[in-house]
This record gives structure tokens, C-alpha cells and sequence, in this order.
């Protein structure tokens, strides 16, 4: 048992047995200041003037006049008291009452009388049954009551400090599991299905448990990824060297345009890995500002439309009312940026790209919706597609220049603002993506 245990057990123990003790030994004491005599003798005495009063009746009234003053009595007390005539009957017809108390050979005294009719009675005083020791009133009693209220109250609080304990322990031991590198580790049975705060301490260990599993992998796999793709634009490199140390001077400038390239693509690659990271870190510094989100799609229009060739048909927008938002401006217009360029970079350039902005969707919070005319995605891949390094098609997106880390910068800076990013096909073909910002509370 851990030091817990016998903290809570020997507290709530002690608690309830001091408690008892005083409220025991002071109730016997107030109940012996104001008696004035022993009950026992109280009882004898008034036992003995009852039985007067029905010799008395069965005397000068008869048998009626005697049962009526049994009647009398109240019920308590009736039942230590017996009248039986001569054929043994009982006059309240308790005949088993009182064969059962003759059986257990309960101590009567018993006085036989005659009435006013001349008829034989016999009137049967039981003598009342003294209490048990733990129930007799004293000292005895009270010290016999207390130990069985310890006994009790020790079995109570055993299993009420083991109900409090035992999820500790089990909290105790997945936490060792997961410092150990055991990242599978839970915490199972029935501790997170109760309904407590241990239990909801138990789902959020779960929780956290989980999450911490979930970016471990991530990371894994960002590791592996960026290894991937460092390796070939590296292997072009070394190519390119070799062929360049096997040419003269004047016949290496292509080799060397190409060596140019390729460490360009390095630090783009390097340049996205590290805004990833920026981006989905929870403890990298965020701003809480007011902006208006019409205004800042507005500009990003103009800045991405500005780079759009002559035979491109470039971002459809039409900017409405204002749409207040707190959160930080750059990080959403980098989001918003990867989102509408990766829509450019594969919509028909005849067609363009739509842009909305819904400040009150029917689902609530504010929808911003990207949408291209391109050949879309394959269903089975639409949730894939805001993982790190994923292609839908490898060679038409190294051919676009992108990396597959666009689209998880988006979802990410979206994320931190407590927001979400799906994409859906279109019915009449093209990918839709739906940004979904919940409403500030200034503005609700």
C-alpha cells in the first residue's frame, strides 16, 4: 500500500471514530443526568401498577371491564402483559404470543385471579428481556458501540482510500511507461469510465498520451521525408560535379546552372521544413490582433494576381462587407497564400481560381473557400493531402516545384487559430478547399 493509501485511510478512520467516541460518551452522559432512576426499576414499577389495575377490573367488572383496560395500554407495553381464562385463551386472543414466550422460557410472574362472574383468570407479567451489552445503556455499552462503529468505519475507509488510490497507482505506472519510452502506455479498465474527476484525469492522461504518440510519429516521419527528398536534389548534385570535373572550363556552364538549381531547391526544401515546424509548434509566438479578413484577402489578391502571365485567368474575388477577426495576420496570410497558390498551381489557367469568404455559414464560425478547376483528387486522398511531403502525383509536383509541405503549413497555421481545413471534389470537377475560422467573441 502506498503512503497515500494510509494517509487517506488512517484520516477519514480517525475522523469518524473520534467522532463517535464524543457523541457516544456524551449522549450517555446527558441521557444518565436526567433519569431519575434506573429504567429497569421504572419498568418493574410500572408493570406492577398495570397488573393492579387488571386484578382490579376482573374483580368488580368482570372480563369485559379487563379487556377493555388491556386495550388501554399502549402497545409497547401490552406486549409484556397477558390475561388467559380458564380454557387457556387468551382474552386479545394472543394465544401465540404467549405459548411462543412460554417456549422460549421467558420469565413471567404470574397471578391468578377470579371475576366478578366467578370465572378463573391468570395474569402473566413478563419480565422485559435486558439489552445486550453493546446495547445496554453505560459506560459498557457505549465503549462496545464505539468499537463496533471503528470496525465499520475501518472497512469503509479502506475501501473508500483504495478507490481513491488505485487510480494514482495506475496514473503512476503509465506515466513511468511513457518517461521509459513506452509511448503505447494507457491508462485502461474501469478508471476512465468514472464518473469523477479521477476518471476525467484518466481520460485526459489518455488524451495527452495520444497526442504525444501522434507528434513522435510525425516527427519520424518529417525526419524520414526530408532525408527522402534532401537525397535526390544531393545525388543531382554530386552528378553534376563529376560531369563538370570531366569537361573543360569552357564547356561546364550547364553543370553548373544545374548545381544552381538544385541548391536553390535546397533552400526552398529547407525554408518549408522550417516554416512547418513554425507553424504547428504551439509555443512559437502567436498575435492576437484585430484585422479584417476581407481586407487581408483582398491584398493577397492583388499580390498573387500581380504574378499571374497574360494568358492565366488568375483569382476570382469580389471583397464584401468588413469581416472583423483576432488572431495573427501573418500567420493566416501565409496559410491562406500556400492555399490559393497551390489552387494557381493546378486549376486551368483558363479558368482560374474562386475565392469566398462566408462570414456566416450555416454551420457557424466563417468559412473562407478556395476552389480550382484542375482534375482534383482521388477521394481515398483528400485526407492525405495535409500530411507532410504527400503527393497526390510525384512527378507533376516536382515538375510545379513543390514539396508536399504547402498544403500541412496551411492546415497547421489554420489549427493554431482554433480553425480547420477539409478539401472536397467539386461535382463539376476541380478540388474545393473550405477553411473554416471560428466567430470572435467581440463579434458574435
Amino acid at each position: 500500500m502506498s503512503r497515500l493509501f494510509w494517509k487517506l485511510f488512517l484520516t477519514m478512520w480517525l475522523s469518524i471514530v473520534g467522532f463517535s467516541a464524543a457523541i457516544g460518551l456524551i449522549n450517555d452522559r446527558v441521557a444518565r443526568g436526567q433519569w431519575a432512576e434506573e429504567p429497569a426499576n421504572t419498568f418493574s414499577r410500572g408493570m406492577y401498577r398495570i397488573g393492579q389495575r387488571l386484578k382490579s377490573s376482573l374483580d368488580e367488572d368482570g372480563s369485559e371491564a379487563a379487556r377493555q383496560e388491556l386495550l388501554a395500554i399502549p402497545r409497547m407495553s401490552r406486549s409484556f402483559v397477558y390475561v388467559v381464562n380458564e380454557n387457556d385463551h387468551e382474552i386479545l386472543r394472543r394465544d401465540e404470543a404467549i405459548e411462543a414466550l412460554r417456549r422460549r422460557g421467558a420469565r413471567m410472574e404470574v397471578e391468578e385471579v377470579r371475576s366478578a362472574e366467578g370465572v378463573g383468570y391468570r395474569i402473566y407479567l413478563v419480565d422485559r428481556i435486558p439489552p445486550t451489552t453493546i446495547l445496554a445503556p453505560g459506560l459498557q455499552g457505549t465503549l462496545l458501540r464505539i468499537l463496533a462503529g471503528a470496525l465499520i468505519s475501518a472497512l469503509v475507509s479502506f475501501f473508500l482510500a483504495r478507490s481513491l488510490t488505485s487510480p494514482v497507482g495506475a496514473l503512476r505506472t503509465a506515466t513511468r511507461k511513457i518517461a521509459e519510452g513506452d509511448l503505447d502506455a494507457r491508462v485502461g479498465g474501469p478508471i476512465p469510465r468514472r464518473q469523477d474527476e479521477l476518471g476525467e484525469l484518466a481520460c485526459d492522461f489518455n488524451l495527452m498520451a495520444e497526442r504525444l504518440q501522434t507528434m513522435y510519429q510525425a516527427n519520424r516521419r518529417l525526419l524520414r521525408d526530408v532525408s527522402h527528398e534532401l537525397r535526390s536534389p544531393l545525388a543531382r548534385l554530386s552528378v553534376a560535379l563529376e560531369i563538370a570535373r570531366g569537361k573543360g572550363a569552357e564547356a561546364i556552364e550547364p553543370e553548373l546552372d544545374r548545381i544552381g538549381l538544385e541548391g536553390e531547391r535546397l533552400e526552398t526544401l529547407v525554408n518549408d521544413v522550417l516554416g512547418l515546424l513554425r507553424e504547428s509548434s504551439e509555443q512559437a509566438p502567436k498575435l492576437d490582433q484585430v484585422l479584417d479578413l476581407g481586407e487581408l484577402l483582398t491584398e493577397l489578391v492583388e499580390v498573387v494576381n500581380y504574378e499571374v502571365t497574360a494568358d492565366q485567368s488568375g483569382i476570382h474575388w469580389e471583397r464584401g462587407e468588413p469581416v472583423p477577426f483576432r488572431g495573427d495576420r501573418e500567420l493566416l496570410w501565409r496559410a491562406l497564400e500556400n492555399l490559393v497558390r497551390n489552387a494557381l498551381r493546378h486549376t486551368d489557367p483558363a479558368r482560374g481560381v474562386d475565392l469566398e469568404l462566408d462570414a456566416r455559414p450555416p454551420d457557424g464560425g466563417m468559412e473562407i473557400r478556395v476552389r480550382d478547376y484542375g482534375p482534383g483528387v482521388p477521394e481515398s486522398e483528400l485526407e492525405r493531402i495535409f500530411e507532410p511531403f504527400y503527393r497526390v502525383q510525384e512527378s507533376r509536383d516536382r515538375q510545379t516545384g513543390g514539396h508536399g509541405i504547402g498544403l500541412a503549413i496551411a492546415a497547421a497555421a489554420v489549427a493554431r487559430h482554433g480553425g480547420t481545413v477539409r478539401a472536397s471534389n467539386a461535382a463539376d470537377g476541380g478540388l474545393r478547399m473550405i477553411v473554416n475560422l471560428p466567430r470572435p467573441a467581440a463579434s458574435a
